[in-house]
């Protein structure tokens, strides 16, 4: 996928600054432009910018990071203020990394927002490509508020790129939110083709434009989330029986390939001599400046089980042994690129369906995925067992499969309500139950009278 010269510029728009979601931009930078939407190149580029934008800024990194360190995953060994508050759930509404997540998430909805809106009424641009890009816009503002609502709870819902409406936005309750995204996702996997396609609007062996199947992914999540089980059930379905792309590989090692056939959403290298963000950043060479895995947390693995083996390295110094995150294996300084920053996988829908069959005693059938999932760690299957200790072999599961993947062990762990249960033994006097939700930035507050702060800020 190549970028031309209008898309670059695009592209720098579209990182140029950390604007406020409430801030439409100066008339000169606004990708609502009619010019963009003259042409269905720069159409294009309009959305391709948000990728890139998600790519080069470190987006998936930051919040593989923040949630690491909340939940059980990462010790720190940063002397940055802001790191050590997320390590010790000592965060505050004046954190710059909260309200920089916070920012990001909200410019690329209204990035999002833009694309829909000027879209509307664009004579020169192809029916299918409008209905591409309407996907993909949608799509993307659906995969956006799950991670606010997931880090901050009651959030606002941004439907429009219009400044007036949005500084007047008040906290939409969970529940709606949850509503509204999987509304944009049905609306998305209904305009969206099942193959990928590339920069040039044709068929690409890329999977990084999200096509029907990561819109179902996600709204499987999504039900998964509401506890609607048998529409979870469903939808995580669709994405397995779709074999002629998607399969689990059997060595882990491969899992994080550019265009693995386990992809269901990657986001292209786009940083020169860097794969992935996260690869870039979590492989340590010596003592870690951020980070390393838990120590405990890389015990808890059984012995045998080929994710550690595969995802799990680790390196000395100064007599001490600090242990990484292996999942992407190439680091910095790299000119050749053979892995793409992972967004969605197969495996999580295995995972998906099980749990959603274990909630309609759908037992057998429950461990059957289950099991699809350890084999390929190569453990032993398990046996059917009663629902409680089938939920939680699924929930230790889903903790070796998905560790360090886009804040899924910080989610997963408030969604099934045992955050309180396993982080206050480990934290100790520095957890508190309202610790699940980060604060709402205060310089949002001050600039929305209409927003709220989170309980315990």
């Amino acid at each position: 996928m190549k970028y031309n010269v209008v898309i670059s510029i695009l592209i720098f728009c579209s990182l140029s600054s950390c604007r406020k979601f409430v801030d439409p931009g100066s008339p000169t930078t606004q990708l609502g432009s009619k010019v963009i939407f003259n042409n269905e190149a720069t159409a294009t580029g309009a959305q391709l910018a948000i990728y890139a934008g998600m790519e080069s800024g470190g987006f998936v990194y930051n919040v593989i990071l923040q949630s690491g360190l909340s939940a059980d995953e990462f010790i720190n060994y940063s002397s940055a203020s802001e790191d050590i508050n997320f390590a010790l759930n000592n965060l505050t509404p004046d954190n710059y990394a909260v309200s920089v997540s916070w920012t990001n998430l909200y410019s690329f909805i209204y990035q999002a927002n833009a694309v829909l809106e000027g879209l509307e009424g664009a004579s020169n641009i192809s029916s299918l490509a409008s209905q591409q890009l309407k996907g993909e816009a949608k799509f993307v503002r659906a995969f956006c508020h799950f991670y606010l609502t997931g880090i901050f709870g009651d959030i606002p819902i941004v439907r429009t790129t219009d400044y007036a409406s949005n500084t007047l936005l008040s906290r939409n309750k969970v529940d709606d939110v949850y509503d509204f995204i999987a509304e944009d996702l049905r609306n998305a996997a209904e305009l969206l083709p099942e193959n990928y396609l590339g920069g040039n609007n044709r068929p690409s062996a890329q999977r990084v434009r999200p096509n029907k199947w990561a819109a179902v992914a996600l709204l499987a999540r999504v039900y998964l989330y509401q506890g609607k089980w048998q529409q979870a059930e469903t939808e995580s379905s669709k994405v397995i029986a779709f074999t002629s792309l998607y399969s689990l590989l059997p060595n882990p090692d491969k899992v994080f390939l550019a265009n693995s056939t386990e992809a269901i959403w990657q986001l292209m290298a786009i940083v020169p001599q860097i794969n992935s963000q996260p690869g870039s950043q979590l492989i340590l060479k010596g003592r870690p400046a951020l980070v390393a895995l838990d120590t405990a947390f890389v015990n808890s693995f059984q012995l045998n089980d080929s994710r550690k083996v595969s995802w799990v390295n680790s390196v000395t110094d100064g007599g001490f042994i600090y242990f990484y995150p292996f999942k992407y294996k190439i680091g910095q300084n790299v000119s050749v690129v053979t892995e793409y920053t992972m967004v969605l996988r197969l495996a999580e829908q295995y995972l998906i369906r099980s749990e959603a069959r274990a909630n309609q005693n759908k037992l057998s059938e429950a461990t059957s995925d289950l099991n699809i999932i350890r084999e390929r760690a190569g453990l032993a299957p398990l046996p059917v067992l009663p629902l409680a200790d089938l939920l939680r072999s699924i929930q230790n599961e889903r903790k070796f499969e998905l560790f360090t993947e886009f804040g899924d062990r910080w989610l997963n762990l408030k969604r099934t309500n045992t955050a309180t249960s396993i982080l206050s033994a480990l934290k100790g006097s520095n957890w508190a139950s309202t610790d699940q939700l980060y604060p709402i930035p205060q310089s949002e507050i001050n600039l929305n009278r209409n927003l709220t702060q989170n309980p315990g800020y």
